[in-house]
């Protein structure tokens, strides 16, 4: 119950922070723009900064088509990125990405960040964000692009162009069409953008004695972890379903991250067909063992986009309903050549916490099956 009433009062002040937060930031010189078919040569647009300071890997992930498309037909055009955490590492080797901009959760380091890039007087600024907070108006005033393009914006002074859902795009819709919209209204053409994804690795070998290892003819990498506890698998499903397959010629990989190799490193003695290496340090390599497997299982998180960007089978186990609209499942759904989703059960109200590990395992094993004869 402290909890339920904390996140409502949490709503509640967030509103008001953002309303001070708009009257003082949302202000900005219109400058003129020519809406034509060739958005980025008729306004001279020599360089874009992305703003993906969420930090989230999966959103990254799929953000590469932008800066792959844009770069084929403009690829004098210098692409900046600001973002923050493990999204780093999923763009950094990216050809398509020139600047890398570090942001962090701190007022001052904001500041000095905005400064910094505003002495690079990019052209275009787009922003993807849905809620705007405060910290990213003040960024996105101090940056002092030409123009800037965000999402929903119409009525903001601080944003020239806008895209707009329901007309440009719809709720309901997969992620990349969001993206494409923003794409055609930089006057690229709609039918000549692919909506894949991108993921560059560069040391494929980290993982080769490891691999060596391995006895059965398929591999999967069985990801326990999501964005919280409550998007986790438990013990108890991790190990129902690596019982589920230790009859089945299928080597099962266990990815982590941090410390959490002590609690998995007893399924390893436990099953023959278990496999966990010693060292993952970064969201790259775990995306090196994607890439060397033939199959993902994973709960509702950014492992999902790198199977869907290396174009693993997968099966993911995902919140229904989830987001502002409750259509995160279908936004955010795989986009490999065969991918499964199955739902866990839906909270009871809105400030409860959902809990992945309520899916139906008959379903689960239903789908393995499925999967491996694919």
């Amino acid at each position: 119950m402290i909890k339920k009433l904390n996140r409502i009062f949490q709503d509640y002040m967030r509103e008001k922070r953002l309303k001070i937060g708009k009257y003082i930031w949302d202000r900005k010189e219109k400058v003129k723009i020519i809406n034509g078919d060739n958005f980025i040569k008729d306004n001279d647009i020599k360089s874009i900064l992305f703003l993906r300071y969420d930090g989230k890997i999966g959103d990254m992930i799929v953000n590469s088509l932008m800066f792959r498309e844009i770069k084929k037909v403009y690829p004098d055009v210098k692409i900046g990125v600001v973002a923050r955490g493990a999204a780093i590492d999923i763009i950094k080797d990216n050809p398509n990405v020139d600047k890398i901009y570090e942001y962090y959760k701190n007022r001052k380091k904001i500041k000095d960040l905005a400064l910094k890039i505003k002495e690079e007087k990019y052209d275009l600024l787009i922003d993807f964000s849905e809620m705007i907070r405060v910290n990213q108006m003040m960024l996105i005033n101090l940056v002092g692009a030409r123009i800037n393009l965000g999402l929903d914006r119409k009525n903001w002074k601080l944003f020239d162009l806008s895209i707009e859902s329901n007309k440009d795009f719809k709720w309901t819709e997969h992620i990349t069409k969001r993206y494409l919209a923003y794409l055609v209204k930089l006057g690229l053409k709609k039918d000549s953008v692919n909506l894949s994804y991108d993921i560059y690795l560069k040391d494929e070998k980290k993982y080769e004695v490891f691999f060596n290892k391995i006895k059965e003819n398929k591999k999967i990498v069985l990801n326990p972890y999501g964005a919280s506890k409550h998007k986790s698998f438990s013990i108890e499903n991790l190990d129902k379903i690596i019982d589920f397959l230790k009859n089945k010629n299928v080597a099962v990989i266990l990815v982590y991250f941090g410390d959490k190799y002590k609690e998995l490193a007893y399924l390893e003695k436990k099953y023959k067909n278990v496999y966990i290496p010693k060292k993952i340090e970064s969201i790259l390599d775990t995306a090196i063992l994607i890439k060397k497997s033939d199959y993902v299982i994973s709960p509702d998180t950014s492992i999902v986009h790198i199977a869907s960007a290396l174009d693993k089978k997968l099966i993911a186990a995902y919140p229904p309903k989830g987001g502002k609209y409750g259509v995160d499942h279908l936004v955010w759904a795989p986009k490999s050549d065969y991918a499964k989703v199955i739902f866990c059960k839906d909270k009871e109200s809105f400030h409860d916490e959902i809990d992945i590990n309520t899916f139906n395992f008959d379903e689960m094993k239903n789908e393995i099956i499925k999967m491996l004869k694919k």
